[in-house]
């Protein structure tokens, strides 16, 4: 598994998350269904975008300080 995929879901449960955290603290009513699956929907998108985006950068040091051997 790399570090992209491993970040985007990730990221992806910390978008679903986030939006259930905002209902607890009353920033965001999910009282109506089709309000409830956009905001799902959008907040899980952009949560594996951004994990995404942070693992691949997070794979790419990795690599630059760990180095293959030589074949």
């Amino acid at each position: 598994m790399s570090a992209l995929s491993s970040g985007a879901g990730s990221g992806l449960v910390f978008g679903l998350v986030a939006v259930l955290l905002a209902q607890q603290f009353g920033y965001v009513d999910l009282s109506h269904l089709t309000h409830a699956i956009e905001y799902l929907v959008v907040g899980a998108i952009v949560g594996a975008v951004l994990g995404a985006i942070i693992g691949w950068g997070l794979g790419r040091r990795y690599l630059s300080a760990h180095p293959a051997p030589p074949s």
